[in-house]
């Protein structure tokens, strides 16, 4: 009988992603992607029809709008 593997390897993604993968994988809807990007909030590669996303983009996304809690220690 065949063993099961116990690490099994992760699911690879794609660097880049359409705004219905990056929503699944962000948490942020697919819509409010969209919205971003049409907005110039959010950046993206066109590739023929379809706009993609990169990590990063979003990651710079949530640097520019974070809500710093007002309790955490500064380090001046």
């Amino acid at each position: 009988m065949a063993k099961k593997e116990d690490n099994p390897k992760p699911a690879m993604l794609p660097m880049l992603k359409t705004p219905e993968l990056m929503s699944r994988v962000s948490g942020i809807g697919e819509n409010k992607l969209r919205d971003l990007m049409d907005n110039g909030e959010l950046e993206y590669l066109q590739n023929g029809n379809r706009r993609l996303i990169a990590d990063a983009a979003i990651w710079d996304y949530y640097e520019r709008n974070k809500i710093v809690a007002e309790n955490q220690e500064r380090g001046d």
